[in-house]
């Protein structure tokens, strides 16, 4: 079960407890908490229910890439539907309710179409309610009306407030994590106007969670030292809670600031909607692990690795006693010794390259860590929560080796850069082989009216992995982005300790010679119940371009905007077409990158003055005189 570590965690402050409800049951978490966290605390695994077979959905990532763990927060005037209780801060008198099932989250009668998913494949919406034609305005399109969407619309007139502002800036740098604080360092000390924007509530991204060294120091205390040196400088603005949603033509970006979220009626805007012209645009925004494709990766305890370390080193949260690791590259082996450290089990780590040395792997067997080279997960066992993972062959067919116990599976496929930002105003991407992924391709970048490029990527959003790859990218990155403002700027970087990690392995299907009655169980788009059987049938079906195929399949196209499934479902889909990845392509990024609330976007821009009527100074001297107008 899921539960408190009674040590640890280095965001919460266990003096400060927070009441807070889940469908209508009282529970307790602490200040710091994000909600996802604070309901993990309390062992609550099923969160949700998937959209078309209403499959129990639980925590998978720990940001804004979550598919399943979406609720419906507040009440009355200001309920919000949809919303992911990963980003979602914890406060007192919070009140949360899942979406998408009746008559309760626990027996939800729609979970009988995960019983008739046979007949209700990928596209089967586009070969059925044709007959009898008279049908389909009194019977199908009613139910089909009823059963659309996740969440419920609000009903009341919305109590809170909101407003825009605006900015002008030479640089604007959008992440706070290492590599973006060391580009606004080098891009300040030049004298450039900087602004930093950071979705979280807190600097510095994942190197804390990792346990990044940086200048013989814990990254925690460079981090500090870094946001204190950029708040001495007069030049830079740095903004916590405000997620960079869109760039645009000409330097323009917009973003969105959470104010009052926590503090609900206090008589402050809750979201703020910043309209920003920037010269240059540094995207420091990270990169999200991936999931494997094995069955039964959907059952509510299979969630990220770098997210399972996330929640036991920043909130003291751990998602099972027994966790088992799988996963195709070095970084889940982190997951693994910090759940050890933490006090906890981990029977197994399932990896599925053939040979596994390296420091991590040679650091987990010291520690006593089983490890299972060339091993694949076969099937996850449980309904409601995990109960235990098949192992098997991954070279082969899924013939099971052994069965292990366990009630959490961390895993881990890679990771993607979040290249959203660059794309939105017409950055192109390169296919990285190493990594098997794509990235920013700084030949052909987002240019502005002058022809010249405007966005600069850095860090793990430029493809750069390792923490001293990351800081000296991000050097340079806001050295260049300064030097195009019209600055002189010098590319110092911080040093990090660089750990060497062995190349990862490619992985799209687990086992790889998985046979049909497997790969219907393998889900690619957790939200919109997308499984690499989908995929494959669109393929044969004749979809080969990767807009049609998202289309046929909706894969991609639920909340998280395919931020966990897209390249999965390239890699397979190419697979099945017999070509490589970057001759598939892949589908178009659009603003925003996150949902922004849609009171943010209107502002004070309702009521009385939803449309204001400008009068001139003699309007009325002339309905005086009768004027007609």
């Amino acid at each position: 079960m899921s539960t408190r570590l009674s040590k640890g965690g280095r965001l919460i402050d266990r003096a400060a407890p927070q009441e807070f409800s889940f469908n209508g049951k009282r529970l307790r978490g602490l200040s710091g908490d994000t909600l996802a966290a604070a309901l993990l605390a309390n062992d609550q695994m099923l969160l949700g229910r998937s959209f078309k077979y209403h499959r129990p959905r639980g925590l998978v990532a720990a940001g804004p890439e979550e598919p399943n763990a979406i609720v419906g927060l507040g009440r009355d005037g200001r309920f919000e539907p949809n919303q992911r209780v990963t980003t979602t801060e914890l406060f007192d008198g919070l009140e949360a309710a899942s979406q998408n099932h009746w008559p309760s989250l626990e027996f939800d009668v729609g979970v009988i179409n995960n019983s008739l998913a046979r007949f209700l494949p990928g596209g089967f919406y586009y070969k059925t309610f044709m007959w009898p034609r008279a049908a389909w305005k009194h019977v199908f399109e009613p139910i089909i009306r009823r059963s659309a969407g996740l969440g419920k619309a609000p009903t009341a007139r919305d109590a809170d407030r909101y407003e825009y502002s605006y900015s002008f800036c030479d640089v604007l740098i959008l992440g706070g994590g290492i590599a973006g604080l060391q580009a606004a360092l080098v891009a300040g000390a030049s004298g450039a106007r900087v602004m930093l924007l950071e979705q979280a509530a807190h600097w510095g991204g994942r190197a804390p969670v990792d346990g990044d060294v940086i200048d013989g120091k814990p990254a925690d205390v460079w981090i500090n030292s870094a946001v204190q040196a950029l708040a001495a400088l007069e030049n830079v603005t740095m903004r916590l809670r405000t997620m960079g949603a869109g760039v645009y033509d000409h330097g323009y970006v917009l973003a969105e600031e959470k104010i009052a979220d926590t503090t609900p009626g206090d008589g402050r805007p809750k979201h703020r909607l910043w309209r920003i012209r920037a010269s240059q645009i540094v995207t420091a925004t990270g990169a999200i692990e991936r999931p494997l494709s094995f069955a039964g990766n959907d059952i509510p305890g299979v969630m990220l690795a770098g997210s399972v370390r996330e929640y036991v080193v920043n909130y003291a949260v751990s998602p099972g006693d027994r966790t088992v690791v799988v996963t195709n590259n070095d970084d889940a082996y982190r997951t693994a010794i910090a759940l050890v450290q933490a006090g906890l089990a981990v029977p197994c780590i399932v990896d599925a390259r053939a040979s596994v040395t390296g420091d991590l792997p040679a650091k987990a067997r010291a520690m006593g860590i089983r490890v299972e080279a060339g091993k694949a997960i076969a099937k996850v066992k449980g309904g409601k929560r995990v109960t235990g993972v098949s192992l098997c062959v991954q070279a082969g067919e899924g013939a099971v080796l052994e069965e292990i116990s366990c009630d959490s599976v961390a895993m881990s496929g890679g990771w993607s850069p979040v290249v959203h930002l660059w794309s939105h105003c017409g950055g192109k991407l390169i296919w990285d082989k190493t990594h098997a992924h794509f990235r920013p391709d700084a030949d052909r970048p987002p240019t502005g009216a002058d022809g010249l490029a405007m966005v600069v990527p850095v860090g793990n959003a430029n493809g750069a992995m390792t923490a001293a790859e990351v800081l000296v990218d991000a050097a340079k990155g806001g050295a260049a982005a300064a030097l195009a403002a019209g600055f002189k700027a010098e590319a110092v970087a911080a040093v990090a300790d660089a750990a060497p990690e062995a190349a990862m392995e490619a992985v799209w299907i687990m086992p790889q010679g998985a046979g049909p009655a497997l790969k219907a169980k393998m889900w690619l788009d957790y939200q919109n119940d997308v499984k690499v059987s989908d995929v494959q049938l669109a393929a044969r079906e004749g979809y080969e371009s990767v807009e049609h195929t998202k289309r046929y399949t909706t894969l991609g196209m639920a909340t998280d905007q395919g931020k966990l499934s897209n390249i999965n479902g390239l890699a397979v889909l190419a697979g099945a077409l017999n070509a490589e990845i970057p001759n598939v392509g892949t589908t178009t990024f659009r603003p925003p990158y996150a949902p922004v609330t849609l009171g943010a976007l209107a502002g004070e821009s309702r009521g009385a003055i939803f449309q204001p009527l400008r009068k001139t100074p003699m309007h009325g001297w002339h309905e005086k005189n009768h004027a007609y107008f």
